[in-house]
């Protein structure tokens, strides 16, 4: 698992990630990937299922122009691509969560595919608690603590309480 931390401010979304990879008994994997990328106008994040995130990449996957047929369209790039666990419950991908910025907005999208929009900050993944503890406590703060840096700290949190969350740190601007 990871961590991915998204931050809206006066109409820009930064997104950070953590770069660990781990297996589901929580060994850490020595692997490269790369967690946030741009596909056209998109930002995106994910955490999970590294393959889940790799067929949004921009050779396999073209994003819709409007936002809110991109939960449609990621469902049927996963089950294009073999990415989809079905259940007689529920329709998920393949455990992976996804923090997206697109003209100015956060949305995240969670492994039912079900999307909201986000209007201050998002964390998803391992790590996730502490970093929502560390946006909330610099939230009032914004003069003092840009989003770059609040994004820092927040992973610094998540690092140091999740093993599941570890450096490099990256943080990418939309």
């Amino acid at each position: 698992m990871s961590t991915i931390i998204g931050i809206v401010e006066n109409g820009k979304v930064w997104i950070g990630a953590d770069s660990r990879a781990s297996t589901e008994d929580g060994d850490i994997r020595l692997v490269k990937c790369k967690k946030i990328f741009r596909n056209s106008n998109y930002l995106f994040a994910f955490i999970g299922s590294v393959r889940g995130g790799q067929i949004l990449y921009p050779h396999y996957f073209e994003p819709p122009e409007d936002v809110w047929d991109l939960p449609d369209a990621i469902r049927n790039q996963c089950e294009k691509k073999g990415c989809l666990a079905i259940t007689e419950q529920q329709i998920t991908a393949t455990i992976c969560n996804y923090l997206i910025g697109h003209k100015g907005k956060l949305y995240e999208i969670l492994i039912d595919f079900q999307m909201t929009e986000i209007p201050e900050y998002a964390s998803v993944g391992s790590g996730s608690y502490y970093a929502l503890g560390s946006l909330h406590t610099t939230n009032n703060m914004k003069n003092d603590f840009k989003p770059k840096v609040r994004i820092k700290l927040a992973l610094e949190a998540a690092a140091t309480f999740s093993g599941g969350t570890g450096k490099p740190f990256i943080c990418e601007e939309l």
